[in-house]
């Protein structure tokens, strides 16, 4: 019940009372609202037996008042219900249920708003009394009576189909369970394409919030039902398109909308210096709210603003058919998806999309636990499962990880016969397998920059032989010897084909600064690399939650020395320390690839949404492919790995993909330096590397 509505309603009947005096009227309104609200708070506050009382001597009270609105004595009788449920009285529950009811009908239009909340009351009323069938009716009186007034995609309406889907499987009405949960989807689906226009993006983040774990549910539901392969699972496969990544995706694709147009990009200006302005310690916090009111009121316009220009949510309209008809007879494309099962047990599993079959195959796996134990090799877990239920050799495997699986380079794990799955197999590793069906306009870039050789401290000298073996953060951050090297045999490599129209510009030393690099905004660059230590710190380092994620890791550029790992290092100036909320802030569109080669670059805090770190700076900036790491990695094998990628992909007119793996087979092939061993050469990966 509605507090606002109660009251009013509860009020207009005393003052039509001429006996009433003013004061009377106003004492009868606020015991009324008083006791109904105190039941309410034993209800939710676990004294349901307090509730019965207090309300069996409202509801008598009411009832011997001349007039008293049936809407607000359904409510009463509704909210006992409620209470009789919590106390396990569910004969006493369905009474009161089924007379509220009564009283609704009889109040006519005004009572059509609550008639849906107590069907649902008197569908679980019933279930828990042990009367399924008649569970099963009530359900469809609060699917029926919720479309009716809330409308077909209202959260209210949701929620009834939520309720009838699980008594429908309680009750082996598989058929039912399976097609409330489509028609879930399809609301999720609707509401999102249809309202994210107009939310600023942390509105955004709470909406998706909001239908997430609906979502997940899904496959915790297929789960239970042993559906393994049907119309269903191409659902679930339809509904991992739109969310995966769904907020980073909608974000990029708004921020490619902006940069087009010389109009919104004003705009998207003045918000953000609205929002450095509210962020801003030193503002008066009346003027914080004003700006940042002002922000979201301008932030909402650029949106739909940005619609006519451009739909840029047009990736939320891709759908399992459309996957399935770019796949060619040797391919396969895979959406691994995490869900919790049980109190307190997390499944991983995959979804497979397979040009041979009619429909997805769900196909469970593992679960986290035994993941966790099992994370230096997991292809009899993950890999092998999926190559027994496929029935033929694929030559690609498009997968798109998910939860724990994007740390790991699942791709180069052995098979059975000790041969690498990435030796067998072409392994595409993809943030979601829409963009296998779904290309982006993006603007292509021109030219490259190649950063390497930083000197870390004002005075270093950039031969300085003191040098570290590995590319990662420590404290006092050394000169890199092997990467001075690789920047200068891949500037060599890049300038040496003409007719690639990309012209090599390499930036060493001091010249190496963070201010060089925020400089590439808005220039339309197609390659960069960069070669220099990396840093992530996890909460355990650093307290933190996905909302300063961005801010806990990043590139060392020259200078960092000065600041790192004491000074006051996120603060945004270019002190030499650039972070990923950096990197995010800028224009990059046209960016090709983008060459990570340090230690950690692939880290980050793992969400629903994907990893928070330096490769979601990169992707909502605009880069396209990013080859990073894993790990700490070695500097001299590292070097040796990158400039063979250069002259594979360059030179040998390679793909992204295959000039990669032909790298690390270089590195493997030292075996007299023990670079044959996966921690020289897998931390690598390559993601959305097709070209």
């Amino acid at each position: 019940m509605n507090r606002i509505g109660h009251a009013i309603a509860v009020c207009c009947l005393y003052l039509s009372a001429s006996a009433q005096t003013h004061q009377q009227t106003i004492d009868a309104y606020i015991t009324d609202v008083r006791v109904y609200e105190s039941a309410v708070k034993n209800i939710t506050g676990g004294r349901p037996e307090q509730a019965v009382a207090t309300l069996k001597d409202l509801i008598a009270k009411s009832e011997k008042t001349a007039n008293y609105p049936l809407k607000e004595l359904a409510s009463y009788y509704s909210a006992r219900a409620q209470a009789y449920l919590r106390l396990k009285q569910y004969r006493e529950s369905v009474a009161d249920c089924e007379y509220a009811l009564t009283l609704l009908q009889k109040a006519g239009n005004e009572g059509r708003a609550d008639m849906s909340s107590v069907w649902y009351k008197l569908s679980l009323a019933y279930y828990y009394w042990g009367k399924g069938s008649e569970s099963l009716q009530a359900a469809d009186h609060c699917v029926e009576t919720a479309k009716n007034y809330y409308g077909p995609f209202h959260s209210e309406t949701m929620e009834a189909y939520s309720l009838r889907s699980n008594l429908a499987a309680f009750c082996n009405q598989k058929q039912v369970a399976l097609s409330d949960r489509k028609e879930i989807f399809g609301i999720i689906q609707k509401n999102i394409e249809h309202n994210f226009v107009y939310l600023t993006s942390t509105e955004r983040s709470g909406y998706w919030n909001k239908y997430m774990p609906e979502t997940t549910l899904m496959y915790a539901f297929a789960h239970k039902m042993k559906e393994w392969q049907s119309d269903f699972t191409d659902a679930l496969y339809s509904q991992q398109l739109l969310a995966k990544g769904l907020l980073l995706t909608a974000e990029s694709a708004l921020q490619r909308t902006i940069d087009n147009d010389q109009v919104l990009r004003t705009n998207y200006q003045q918000i953000r210096r609205l929002r450095l302005q509210a962020s801003n310690e030193k503002t008066l916090p009346d003027e914080a709210d004003r700006a940042t009111l002002e922000a979201d009121r301008l932030e909402r316009e650029l949106g739909v603003k940005a619609v006519t220009i451009r739909n840029f949510l047009d990736f939320m309209k891709v759908h399992t058919s459309d996957v399935r008809q770019h796949l060619s007879p040797d391919d396969v494309a895979i959406e691994f998806v995490d869900y919790r099962v049980g109190k307190d047990s997390v499944m991983y599993a995959a979804l497979i999309l397979s040009p041979h079959w009619q429909n997805v195959r769900f196909l469970p796996l593992m679960e986290a636990k035994e993941l966790a134990r099992h994370t230096d090799q997991l292809t009899p877990y993950i890999w092998q499962p999926i190559l027994d239920v496929l029935g033929y050799q694929p030559k690609n495997i498009y997968f798109a990880p998910s939860g724990m699986l994007y740390l790991y380079p699942i791709e180069s794990h052995c098979l059975s016969d000790g041969r690498l799955m990435c030796e067998v197999y072409r392994m595409h590793r993809l943030s979601s397998t829409r963009w296998l069906s779904y290309k982006d306009d993006d603007v292509q870039g021109h030219d490259a920059v190649v950063y390497g050789g930083i000197a870390y401290d004002e005075i270093t000298d950039c031969d300085d032989s003191v040098a570290t073996k590995e590319r990662g953060a420590v404290v006092g951050l050394p000169f890199l010897s092997g990467s001075k090297t690789e920047v200068e045999q891949i500037t060599q490599s890049i300038n040496s084909i003409k007719q690639q129209g990309v012209q090599a510009r390499m930036l060493l030393c001091h010249q190496a600064t963070e201010a060089s690099f925020k400089a590439l905004s808005g220039q339309q660059t197609r390659i960069l690399h960069i070669a220099t230590h990396g840093f992530y710190l996890t909460n355990k380092n650093v307290e933190g939650t996905l909302d300063n994620a961005l801010q806990r890791s990043g590139l060392f550029f020259a200078g960092a020395n000065n600041v790192w790992p004491d000074g006051p290092f996120l603060g945004g100036a270019n002190d030499g320390v650039l972070t990923a909320d950096e990197i995010s802030t800028l224009d990059l569109q046209g960016l090709t690839l983008t060459v990570l080669s340090a230690c950690d670059t692939g880290q980050g805090d793992v969400s629903g949404d994907g990893v928070f770190g330096i490769q979601r700076g990169f992707k909502k900036a605009g880069a396209q492919s990013i080859l990073m790491s894993l790990w700490k990695v070695d500097d001299a094998a590292t070097s040796l790995l990158m400039t063979e990628f250069y002259k594979n992909w360059i030179s040998g007119g390679k793909t992204k993909h295959d000039a990669l793996e032909l790298a690390k087979q270089t590195v493997r092939s030292h075996k007299e330096k023990g670079w044959d061993t996966p921690k020289y050469w897998a931390a690598f990966i390559l993601l959305d590397g097709l070209d």
